[in-house]
C-alpha cells in the first residue's frame, strides 16, 4: 500500500489531528539533531580534526550552518526509518523501542564520536576498523532490520560525499585527511547517527498506528473474502 494516499487521507479526514500529530515529533527530531551536532562538532574542532575559515559565521565554536543542516538530516532519517518499516514489514519495528534503550543508543553514538576524537590511536586505519565494528554493534543492538542496515549505509555514503564536496569548495577542512579529503572513520560516525535517529524516529511513532491497523483490517477482509470464494 502506498503511503502517499494514506497521508492524503489522514490530512483530509482529520486535519487538526494531523497538525497536532506531526509538528511536535518533527520539532523533537530537529532539536535533537541540532543539539547533537553541537556536541559532535565541538569534539571535532576542539581536537583540531576539522577547521573552518576564519570569516565563517559561528554559533559558539560551531559553524552557523551546522545545526540547521544536522537538524534537517535528523528529521529526514527519523521519518524515513519508520516509513521503511511500514513499507517492508507492514508493522512497527518493536525491537528495543523503550526510551531507555533509545537513550542508550544515543549514548553509543556519542561514545563513537568521543572514541574517534579523544582516544589515542596509532593510525586512522585502526580508528576506522574499530569504529566500523562498534557501528555494526549499534545496528545489531538497536535495529536488526535489513532495510535499516541498507539505509544507514546509503545515508552515510551520501553524507560522506556531501562532506567531500564541502571540503572541495573550501567551506571547511579536515586535518590529516586520508579518504577523499575527509578522515576515513567519518562514514562510521554517520552510520551510527543514522541508527541513532532511526531509533528515535521509531520511538516517536512517525508513522501513525492507524496505518498499521488499517493494513491489518484490510488483510483480514481479504482473508475472509478468499475463504468465502
Amino acid at each position: 500500500m502506498n503511503t502517499v494516499p494514506q497521508l492524503a487521507k489522514l490530512t483530509q479526514t482529520n486535519n487538526s489531528k494531523f497538525l497536532s500529530y506531526y509538528p511536535p515529533r518533527l520539532l523533537t527530531l530537529f532539536l535533537l539533531g541540532s543539539l547533537t551536532s553541537f556536541v559532535i562538532d565541538h569534539l571535532l574542532t576542539q581536537n583540531h580534526i576539522t577547521e573552518y575559515p576564519k570569516d565563517i559565521p559561528k554559533l559558539i565554536d560551531t559553524a552557523a550552518w551546522i545545526p540547521p543542516t544536522c537538524g534537517a538530516s535528523a528529521v529526514l532519517v527519523g521519518s524515513l526509518f519508520p516509513l521503511a518499516d511500514y513499507w517492508f514489514m507492514r508493522k512497527p519495528q518493536e525491537f528495543q523501542r523503550e526510551w531507555s534503550n533509545v537513550m542508550r543508543c544515543m549514548g553509543g553514538f556519542i561514545g563513537v564520536a568521543y572514541a574517534a576524537t579523544k582516544l589515542s590511536w596509532s593510525s586512522n586505519y585502526q580508528v576506522s576498523c574499530t569504529l566500523a565494528l562498534i557501528s555494526l554493534a549499534l545496528w545489531f543492538l538497536f535495529d536488526r532490520t535489513s532495510h535499516g542496515f541498507m539505509m544507514s549505509t546509503l545515508f552515510s555514503s551520501i553524507g560522506t560525499g556531501v562532506m567531500y564536496m564541502l571540503v572541495s569548495n573550501g567551506i571547511y577542512s579536515f586535518t590529516h585527511a586520508d579518504f577523499f579529503g575527509v578522515r576515513s572513520w567519518i562514514p562510521c560516525i554517520l552510520y551510527s547517527s543514522c541508527v541513532c535517529f532511526g531509533t528515535i524516529g521509531r520511538r516517536l511513532m512517525m508513522v501513525p498506528e492507524e496505518w498499521f491497523e488499517e493494513d491489518d483490517q484490510r488483510k483480514n477482509k481479504e482473508v475472509k473474502t478468499t475463504k468465502f470464494d
